[in-house]
């Protein structure tokens, strides 16, 4: 793994998302700090990427799923704001369950929190409901 520099909280959002763009998963979990507050709201008893998760290997297994698992069709930022060490992402996006071929559209609402060039916070908000149904 390489070293992450001291970055701004706007540099360090841009990065996970070139990172995320490529599929880089040991780039994004190198992004994270440990341990991080990490949670991504829904039923975790049927959507695998939902639930807490608090380090390195946890996030990994996030971020897997969310580059193997589904087929992003669709994934759209729209807007990020940035006050400190906190940055919000506004957006909406489109995946294809591979397990099921159902299609999850939603809107989502990032929380990501920023200390030191590292996330130290990451909440991300979508349609539940409508999660949960692609998945099952």
């Amino acid at each position: 793994m390489t070293s992450v520099t001291v970055r701004d909280t706007a540099a360090t959002i841009q990065e996970f998302f070139t990172r995320f763009g490529a599929g880089d998963v040991p780039g994004m979990v190198e992004l994270f700090a440990t341990p991080v507050d990490f949670a991504v709201a829904g039923a975790e008893d049927i959507v695998p990427w939902t639930g807490p998760r608090t380090d390195h290997p946890s996030v990994t297994e996030f971020l897997r799923i969310a580059t193997e698992d589904i087929t992003t069709e669709k994934f759209d930022i729209t807007k990020i704001m940035v006050d400190g060490t906190d940055g919000v992402v506004l957006g909406a996006f489109a995946h294809r369950i591979t397990r099921t071929g159902k299609l999850f559209e939603s809107t989502f609402a990032l929380h990501i929190q920023v200390t030191e060039g590292l996330i130290t916070k990451y909440h991300m908000f979508e349609d539940s409901h409508r999660a949960a149904q692609a998945w099952s």
